[in-house]
């Protein structure tokens, strides 16, 4: 086996050993459904999970980590991209109500924290509010969003309460 496939295959057995926070307050892992590989406008997979909520339900850190990237895209509308602490995997946080004042790029965060608050900005169906939440590898020498996608299903632990 490669050396970087296993360096890779061993980034995934600690990931799954630390566990992932579920990124909405109050959701039990056991309650979201798996939309991972599901069909989004006819023409792509969808690459993540939604996580189903009431408008203005804490978002929180699912791992501690920086934020990379907070902003606005016509997808995603209010977003945040953070990664974790050893630069390994990319947490994609999106359709926020809005986010917790003062959150910045490259602020450290710990899991747990409140990050922002579930919405149906962006192409979210405004009447379906939710957390689209996506785990991806950070690939050196590529953009932190083109990073292979994973599941993130599998790696949610911890049933999240706001801090």
């Amino acid at each position: 086996m490669p050396a970087e496939s296993h360096s890779r295959d061993a980034d995934l057995e600690e990931l799954h050993a630390r566990g992932l926070m579920v990124p909405v307050a109050g959701i039990e892992a056991r309650k979201i459904s798996d939309t991972f590989t599901d069909a989004r406008d006819g023409a792509r997979i969808h690459n993540a999970v939604d996580i189903l909520a009431k408008r203005g339900t804490p978002v929180l850190a699912a791992d501690n980590g920086t934020i990379i990237k907070v902003g606005i895209n016509a997808l995603g509308g209010y977003i945040i991209w953070a990664m974790d602490e050893q630069k390994r995997f990319v947490y994609y946080y999106a359709h926020l109500d809005h986010y917790v004042r003062g959150l910045h790029d490259g602020q450290q965060i710990t899991r747990g924290e409140t990050l922002g608050y579930v919405g149906t900005t962006g192409n979210a169906p405004k009447d379906v509010p939710h957390l689209h939440f996506q785990l991806l590898r950070l690939n050196p020498g590529t953009r932190y969003s083109e990073g292979p996608p994973i599941n993130p299903l599998p790696f949610f632990t911890t049933t999240s309460m706001t801090r």
